[in-house]
Order: C-alpha cells, then structure tokens, then sequence
C-alpha cells in the first residue's frame, strides 16, 4: 500500500473538530441523541463545526452525493479542523467513493474517524493514500449514548493524542487458531468492507492483518460475505485475522460465527483471534487502518500497532 507522505496531525483539547454525515441521516431522525453525544465530545474540551448537512435529510440518506461531497472537503480544506468525525452510520456510504480525490486528501492529512458503513469510506482513503484513518466512535451511537463506556472516549482520546500506551490493545483475545503474524491494518464492518471489492478503493490484501466486525446480521448472512472474500482471492493474500465483538449476530442451524468461521478459513494457516471489542460495540478500541499490527498470541498485548499513526508532539517522536 501507498507509503504516507505526511501522519495527520495529532489532536489536542481546544482543537476543532468538524462533524459530517455520509450515509444514513441519522442526526435528523435522532436528534436528541445527536445532541446529547456533540454536547459530551465538547464536553471532553472540543470546539465542534457540524457541516451543513450534518442533521439534514435527502431520502435514505443526509444529502446528495454533490452536498455530502462538498461537506467531506469543506471540512478536509478548513484550516481551523483539526480532525473530521462522522456522525453515524447507515448503509450508503459507497456513493461517495467515486468522488474522493486522493490528491486533495494527501494536501490536508487529518485525523478522520468514523465506524460501521463509513468504515470503507476510511479504508478506500487509506488505500490510496497511504494515510492512516481512524475506526473509532461515532457522535451519536457512542458519543451520545447515555451509558457510553469511559474506556471508548479515553482510547479516542488516547490514540488521536498520539499517546504511546494507545499502542497497547489490551482486550482479551480467543484463538480460533494461535500464531504470529505482522501487517498493515485493514479494519471496519464486513458488509461495508464488502463494497470495496473489485472497486478501485479495494484495500491492498498482500500481507494485511483484516479486523473484521458485523451487526445484527445472522451467521449465514456473515457467511455469505466472508465466503466472497475468500472467492475474491482475500483470504489467500492476509496474514492474519480479528474477528470483532459481534453485536446480535444470532447462529443459523446450531451454528455459531466462530463456527462458521473455523469452517469457512480451514484451509488457511494464518492465525485467528476473536473477541475484539470494536466498530458495533460499547466498549471499543480506536484502531488506525494502514499502520503496522503486530498479532502474537504468546505476546502481551496479543495486538500491538507497531508505527506511528499520528505526527510526532513538536517535543520528540513516539
């Protein structure tokens, strides 16, 4: 994958952070909960700028691609955001691959966050720009939860701050299949990550680590998926694979996902962990799709992201 010619830069309180809507519109059918959750990020010491279509409707979705479009490079361009954080989810976030412009994203290197549908949209910019993204908590499902876990605001806050203990996932892994393994990050929701395939976003597989999570979709449904990127030629090509916490991903005929699973990858020899809590989950870990993971099921922390996701602090390098 493309090396990054520049980290975005790392987040510190005061900075401004501009929220968008890419797919569903969510903030415009749940409005008090989106307020709640942009209240609580300010609360952590932001100054917050919705775009324009943040809290608007079109339809299925917040805008046309033309006005979401132009809200992603409004606050990608504006030079008083620091980061860019999507507001939920949703299910259409692939209309606006065709108009991400590689070369105006490598011209202003932000953090952007985002989880569920809009983990392609992070994923497509990391595969073209080499430049690392962010899977981690959305304004309103995490944000403005009204029991949200402090654990997934401070590893936010952890990661985007450049902090090196971030590096450290901590969460307590299941081994389908122990062993090592070392690669770039590829990591989002697989229904999502499904629309990249043969597109001109696809992710490079060669040696990727591919942190995989999914909701409220039963297992034959995963199956179905995970089957086409085994017939894609995906799994022939990573090194390694986490599967995610899945939310209400109920068995199909006795079967259970990590069954499936274990069925559908036997033919492979990477390893297997399961059990990480990110993407549809409470508790989460922000995780910076492009950089270098370390999967080691004898090591602790069984996940570790080995390069810098962030520009080093003007005081040293991490």
């Amino acid at each position: 994958m493309p090396v990054p010619p520049r980290l975005p830069s790392r987040l510190v309180k005061g900075d401004r952070i501009g929220i968008i809507t890419v797919s569903a519109p969510e903030p415009h059918l749940h409005p008090d909960i989106y307020e709640r959750g942009y209240q609580a990020l300010s609360d952590r010491g932001f100054e917050l700028l919705a775009a324009p279509s943040a809290q608007a409707t079109h339809g299925y979705r917040a805008g046309s691609e033309t006005e979401l479009h132009d809200d992603f490079y409004a606050m990608l361009e504006n030079p008083t955001i620091s980061a860019v954080v999507c507001s939920g989810g949703g299910k259409n976030a692939n209309r606006l691959l065709r108009g991400l412009d590689p070369a105006r994203i490598v011209a202003h290197p932000k953090p952007i966050v985002g989880v569920s549908d809009p983990s392609l949209l992070l994923n497509a910019i990391t595969a073209r720009t080499g430049i690392p993204t962010f899977h981690g908590p959305a304004v309103l499902w995490d944000w403005g939860s009204l029991d949200a876990p402090a654990h997934t605001a401070d590893h936010f806050l952890s990661v985007l701050s450049g902090e090196p203990d971030a590096a450290r996932i901590d969460a307590p892994l299941t081994w389908l299949r122990p062993g090592t393994a070392r690669g770039h990050l590829v990591a989002g929701c697989l229904s999502s990550l499904r629309c990249l395939l043969g597109t001109d976003w696809e992710p490079d597989w060669d040696g990727a680590i591919l942190a995989w999570e999914d909701a409220f979709k039963p297992v034959e449904v995963l199956d179905q998926a995970l089957t086409h990127f085994r017939d894609h030629g995906v799994l022939d090509r990573i090194a390694g694979m986490v599967v995610g916490d899945l939310v209400a991903c109920e068995p199909c005929g006795g079967w259970s996902a990590t069954e499936m699973v274990q069925d559908l990858c036997a033919d492979y020899s990477f390893p297997i962990a399961t059990g990480l809590p990110f993407g549809h989950t409470a508790v989460k870990y922000t995780l910076p799709i492009g950089t270098t993971v370390r999967l080691d099921s004898a090591a602790d922390p069984a996940l570790l992201i080995e390069s810098p996701w962030v520009e080093p602090s003007s005081g040293g390098t991490r």
